[in-house]
Order: C-alpha cells, then sequence, then structure tokens
C-alpha cells in the first residue's frame, strides 16, 4: 500500500507540474494576444497616416503644377513685353 500513496502522490505531483505548465502557457498566449492587438492597432494608425500623407502628396502635385503653369504664363508675358520693347528700338 505505501507503494500506491507514492504513485498517488507522484500522480498528484505530476497533475500540479501540468497545472503550472498550463498555467505559463495560458499566460504567455495572453501576453502574445495583447501584443497582437496593440500592433494591429498600432498598423491600422500607421496606415491612415500614410494615406493622409499620400492625400498631402497628391495635392502638393497639383499645386506645384498650378504654380508651374503660372510661371509659363508670366514667362510669356515677360517674353512679350521684352519683343514689344525690341520692336519700339528698331
Amino acid at each position: 500500500m505505501a507503494g500506491e500513496i507514492t504513485l498517488e502522490k507522484q500522480t498528484e505531483m505530476a497533475s500540479e507540474e501540468e497545472q503550472g505548465l498550463l498555467g505559463n502557457l495560458e499566460e504567455k498566449i495572453h501576453h502574445l494576444l495583447i501584443k497582437f492587438h496593440e500592433l494591429k492597432k498600432e498598423r491600422d494608425n500607421l496606415a491612415v497616416a500614410l494615406e493622409e500623407e499620400r492625400e498631402k502628396a497628391i495635392q502638393l502635385e497639383k499645386k506645384l503644377k498650378l504654380l508651374s503653369q503660372d510661371r509659363e504664363k508670366v514667362k510669356t508675358r515677360i517674353d512679350q513685353l521684352l519683343h514689344r520693347f525690341k520692336s519700339i528700338d528698331t
């Protein structure tokens, strides 16, 4: 009978050990899930920020195009004025 008591104690110890291991595993999984959700939220925030920056870039490209067009118009007018002055001298 002494052997049976030892066997029961060993089974109880193994069970407690397994519970401890499962508890550790559960804790690690819990921390991993928390980190996963944090990273997912960060990714979503970065995606929003990226889209905002893309929109800004598009607006700046449009503005640059308009400024370039205005510059060309001014250049053309200056060339016309210079041509008029040349025609006055001759």
